[in-house]
């Protein structure tokens, strides 16, 4: 298994600056979760290191040996896209198999190799099928067993989940995390699905615009994100627009239909900022002076929620079972401030 070192990799197309300076480094073993809306460079990142597209500038590193320039075949890595890539006229077994194939093993130890992957993801029942006879989850677990036959030495998974039903979805984090553990494969996962970023990541790298605006443990980013952006990106937040008062005892955050106190010396100089509210910081209240409008229930971040209407803004709450236009009381117990250029300030309660 190998380290994977980025260093100030650019790439662009046109006038679009695809990768913009990305320097990003993955433990040997590790699986660092890539996260990012759709354009933000997640599947130019992948591309990047499997060697399908060339780089403008910088390098990509496996262990000491830099691989900037070493053609995709000879990078040993396995690789799984969201849409499906199996071979049409060839059985599951032999898409799986077809990596050994072309190693020119022996077909004993190729069937044995195929039939251990098949167990390890619980695919067995299916090998002698057709893909156009898989079901969309049979299908990500047949490319997954090809990537991973061989046991290569960097694994990339872009999005690979991203066309399967939410059961699925679930079933497959669990067991690819194991899988990943289970053999200590370095791996690169790019998504946008925050529940799925923080489930599966040893560490997140957070991409927008080609650039990356944080790494760090998923606990770490989720409880101090960087930017709003980086908040929506890794879990359910609502945000409310507020002033910063000031007393003798400390700071308020006021805005419309609200009122909170902050004890956080960080937001001396601060005027005008956004305030963040996680689901689970919310509780009703009934004896509370920040009142709130049930809009409707949703589902976010893998949890059924309940959305309210504060004054102009939206907040989500754990689901509560109370009807569409029902006024509640809510207790704010923590949020997360930033000022007028999206920077944390300071993170309350």
């Amino acid at each position: 298994m190998s380290t994977i070192t980025l260093s100030s990799v650019n790439r662009t197309a046109g006038d679009s600056k695809l990768l913009d300076d990305v320097s990003l480094r993955i433990e040997e073993g590790e699986l660092m979760v890539v996260v990012g809306p759709s354009g933000s460079g997640k599947t130019s990142l992948i591309r990047a290191v499997a060697g399908l597209d060339p780089i403008d500038s910088g390098s990509v590193i496996f262990d000491d040996e830099d691989m900037t320039k070493v053609n995709v075949a000879e990078r040993d890595i396995g690789i799984v896209f969201q849409t499906n890539t199996l071979f049409p006229t060839h059985t599951a077994r032999d898409n799986v198999g077809f990596p050994l194939r072309i190693r020119s093993m022996r077909r004993n130890e190729i069937k044995n190799r195929v039939e251990a992957e098949a167990r390890s993801l619980r695919i067995e029942t299916v090998l002698e099928r057709w893909p156009k006879q898989l079901s969309a989850g049979h299908a990500q677990l047949v490319q997954l067993a090809r990537a991973m036959v061989r046991v290569p030495r960097v694994l990339l998974l872009d999005e690979p989940m991203a066309y399967l039903d939410m059961p699925t979805r679930r079933r497959l984090r669990r067991e690819l995390r194991e899988l990943q553990r289970g053999y200590g494969v370095t791996t690169i996962y790019a998504t946008n699905d925050p529940a799925e970023a923080m489930y599966m990541a040893d560490r997140i790298a957070a991409l927008d615009n080609g650039r990356i605006r944080q790494v760090g443990r998923p606990d770490d980013i989720y409880t101090a994100p960087a930017t709003s952006h980086i908040a929506w990106l890794t879990g359910p937040i609502g945000f409310l627009d507020a002033t910063v008062e000031s007393d003798s005892d400390g700071f308020w955050l006021t805005g419309e239909g609200f009122r909170l106190r902050a004890w956080a010396p960080e937001l001396e100089h601060h005027e005008s900022v956004r305030v963040g509210v996680r689901p689970e910081a919310v509780r009703l209240s009934p004896e509370s002076r920040i009142r709130a409008t049930i809009l409707a229930d949703s589902f976010e971040g893998g949890a059924p929620v309940s959305r309210l209407q504060i004054g102009s803004s939206a907040l989500t709450i754990p689901l509560v079972d109370l009807a569409k236009g029902a006024e509640v009381g809510l207790a704010i117990e923590g949020c997360l401030v930033y000022d007028r250029l999206d920077r944390l300030v300071a993170v309350v309660g």
